[in-house]
């Protein structure tokens, strides 16, 4: 029998076939990708009532609330479980799939998030989603020399190719605000001393229209979003290269070493060195 809990703890990652009837009930702190592999159910999820199918996937969030009730004798998931740090060391604090596709690895733009994204079902017609499964599958069971790495890659291919098929339904109907052009411009600007002021100029938005937009489609402030995707870029450095302290804080726009701490134990819980440490030790 699978020790998923084990496989999340020690990997995390874990991947796996399996057969259920019934499911009551459940939430998890982990991102759950599931693959119909056989059969039909309902998917009760958040509330909502959904019908799934074989060759429908789907990816649950931490904390969602969900249950499943078979319509068919066989009914068969490939369950994909992982924390968002098996894909990248800065997702340490990530607790959402809208929030791993925002990584630097995967990131499409804004307007892939459509109106309730987090709960899309996608259809796998060409099965290449089911072929990096059960690829994955085997590299898990054989644990050959490099593994994880392979698996990594494989989920972050299953990822991407699930944002092309969102920005692809995204293409065929108007596309409204623009934020997705202006967090493009904060991801390769970060590091600058950027304003929300010097956007609205730059963007040809008024102050107080940004400001609410920012907060409506983000969940936070422009200086918050900023802040966090600094901190995020540094949790990135400290785990990838071998640079000081110090010079990461300036690299991710922190001339202000005291102030880079506050906000890395602010955003991160942890101290940058802590933090390093606990990369290093997994």
């Amino acid at each position: 029998m699978v020790n998923y809990q084990n496989d999340l703890k020690e990997k995390r990652f874990s991947v796996f076939v399996c057969p259920r009837l019934e499911r009551t009930s459940h939430t998890h702190d982990f991102l759950e990708l599931v693959y119909v592999q056989k059969g039909e159910a309902v998917h009760i999820w958040d509330k909502n009532v959904i019908e799934i199918k074989s060759g429908d996937y789907f990816v649950i969030d931490y904390q969602s609330v969900h249950s499943y009730r078979s319509k068919s004798k066989e009914f068969e998931i490939i369950n994909c479980l992982f924390m968002p740090e098996f894909i990248d060391a800065s997702l340490v604090n990530c607790r959402s799939f809208q929030n791993v596709i925002r990584n630097y690895q995967i990131y499409f733009g804004d307007e892939v998030f459509s109106p309730g994204f987090s709960m899309n079902v996608y259809r796998d017609e060409s099965k290449e989603i089911k072929n990096l499964l059960d690829s994955a599958i085997k590299e898990f069971e054989t644990q050959a020399p490099g593994y994880l790495q392979v698996i990594r890659s494989k989920l972050i291919e299953i990822l991407v190719l699930t944002m092309r098929k969102n920005y692809s339904e995204q293409k065929k109907s108007p596309i409204t605000g623009g934020l997705g052009k202006i967090i493009e411009y904060i991801n390769s600007e970060y590091m600058n001393n950027i304003t929300l002021g010097t956007i609205c100029r730059n963007f040809g938005y008024s102050f107080s229209y940004l400001s609410a937009k920012f907060k409506q489609e983000t969940g936070s402030t422009f200086t918050g979003f900023l802040q966090k995707t600094r901190i995020e870029q540094s949790m990135r450095l400290l785990a990838h290269t071998d640079l000081s302290i110090d010079e990461i804080a300036q690299r991710v726009g922190y001339h202000d070493i005291k102030s880079f701490y506050a906000q890395f134990k602010k955003i991160a819980d942890t101290t940058p060195a802590k933090f390093r440490k606990s990369v290093y030790l997994n």
